[in-house]
């Protein structure tokens, strides 16, 4: 067999291959034999007929196209291995001529990184978080709004007030914003600016037009900069009453006896959130300077997949909220093509940090305990209550273990890739000490509860049977005494 590669593109080569005359001939004979069996020659038994005879009947193209059907993969994997090249997935065969056969095939390659030298980096860490006072009474403020009661008045909306409203809201021709029944409270919150102060005064039954000027660094791109003109119905006003700051909002906010507890609670968990989310930036840090000297090359077919993932994760999304895709895409006027023009660039920026994640990892020896992966899987599972086992089945069968097993991977590259820029690797050999300990005590644990639990059954069924009462010991029907009735264990039956 003959293999020849050309790039056509970057991680992409096109095989061409000729195929041994011999091996061609081998394919096309067991190929008419296939044919005569499943299309029987008049006068020959199934499979029996002769070459000439089927080619003469069926012509040589359907017998080729057979002989291909059968041996193309074979010939596929050979000239792979023949060329040297480690393909990222499958490529099509397509026949360029017949005589002598010539296959070609695009086949996209594997991504290739060449990692730059990690030890040459430094991220400078986060300050320690301090939580001040301030801090905490801006949460014990969300928390009065979480709280408040809501008493419906007969007069114009004030500032904090909430009022129920149908939103209408158009940039040039394009109808930006439709919400037929919305809730709003009127606080400096409000986005767009000036949003609270145009409501202000509206009494139930009311309309107003108005506009107003996102920010260009809004959330939503759709809305981010643009001038809406606005329409507002409103359909109720309610005035909005926030609890006292006492012992009895620590109570209404959770299991908190008093004022004092519940803002140190407060304090301890916004330190946390803000520990977390300073690891993060830490992390992102670490991770962006590894890809600035890392070189990384990928074919097309890698990037389309990443977008793919994307808006599949985008539509498994609106499917929770009972929301179409064909009415996502109507809504936001663009077809699926122009949503992957989109996100193509966030999409090279995850392929990108992924790859070279995936290979600081390797070059770092980092292992993922098979316990890990089954660990991640069983807190999934649980989440689906009388369902778990059966969701357990199903992330098994639909390769969902190979994708935690390369999040994990990611997760645990960054961390030691952070640890190491920030030089807190011995702080990091702590956790991860304590955290095997810990995930060994949990395997032990789990392991001590199957052996007892095969153990009670061994010995259920090695218990000797009760031996039948004798019909002369039982009362008759007239004599017995009324029985309590008896337990069966089982909890009610769940709706």
């Amino acid at each position: 067999m003959k293999v020849s590669t050309e790039t056509v593109a970057t991680r992409e080569v096109t095989l061409t291959i000729e195929p041994d005359p011999d091996r061609v001939q081998r394919a096309m004979r067991d190929a008419a034999r296939q044919i005569s069996r499943y299309r029987p020659v008049p006068g020959f038994r199934p499979g029996r007929a002769p070459y000439a005879m089927v080619e003469r009947i069926f012509g040589r193209d359907v017998i080729l196209n057979e002989a291909l059907n059968g041996m193309a993969d074979s010939l596929y994997h050979d000239a792979v291995k023949e060329a040297g090249i480690e393909p990222y997935e499958h490529g099509q065969l397509e026949v360029e001529s017949q005589d002598p056969l010539v296959l070609k095939t695009n086949v996209p390659l594997a991504p290739e990184v060449t990692l730059g030298d990690a030890e040459e980096l430094h991220v400078d860490p986060e300050p320690e978080v301090s939580i001040s006072e301030e801090q905490i009474d801006e949460e014990i403020e969300r928390l009065r709004r979480a709280h408040a009661e809501y008493e419906t008045v007969e007069r114009g909306a004030e500032h904090g007030d909430q009022i129920l409203a149908s939103i209408t809201g158009t940039a040039g021709e394009e109808e930006v914003i439709n919400r037929p029944s919305a809730t709003v409270d009127l606080d400096d919150e409000l986005q767009p600016a000036g949003f609270a102060e145009a409501l202000t005064g509206l009494s139930a039954g009311e309309t107003r037009s108005f506009s107003l000027t996102y920010p260009d660094d809004y959330d939503d791109e759709n809305l981010a900069g643009k001038n809406v003109d606005f329409e507002v119905t409103v359909s109720t006003v309610r005035k909005r009453t926030l609890p006292e700051v006492d012992d009895d909002l620590a109570k209404m906010a959770g299991d908190y006896d008093t004022l004092v507890d519940l803002r140190e609670a407060l304090g301890e968990q916004l330190k946390t959130r803000l520990q977390n989310e300073a690891r993060s930036r830490e992390s992102e840090a670490a991770i962006e300077a590894l890809v600035g000297v890392s070189q990384v090359e990928y074919p097309d077919a890698a990037l389309q997949h990443e977008i793919s993932d994307i808006l599949a994760a985008q539509r498994s999304r609106l499917q929770q909220i009972g929301f179409t895709w064909e009415n996502y895409l109507r809504m936001v006027g663009k077809t699926e093509q122009e949503l992957r023009d989109d996100v193509q660039e966030d999409a090279e920026r995850r392929l990108v940090r992924r790859l070279v994640l995936t290979e600081y990892a390797r070059a770092e020896e980092i292992k993922i305990a098979s316990a890990e992966v089954a660990n991640v899987m069983s807190s999934i599972a649980a989440s689906y209550g009388e369902r778990a086992e059966e969701a357990m089945q199903s992330m098994a069968n639909s390769g969902m273990m190979l994708s935690i097993y390369s999040d994990l991977m990611t997760r645990k590259a960054a961390r030691r890739l952070t640890a190491k820029l920030t030089g807190r690797e011995e702080e990091l050999e702590a956790e991860e000490a304590a955290e095997a300990a810990a995930a060994e005590a949990e395997a032990a644990e789990a392991e001590a509860a199957e052996a007892a639990a095969s153990e009670d059954v061994a010995a259920e069924a090695e218990a000797p049977a009760e031996e039948p009462v004798a019909k002369e010991a039982v009362p008759e029907a007239d004599e017995a005494t009324p029985a309590e009735p008896e337990s069966t264990g089982e909890e009610p039956a769940q709706d």
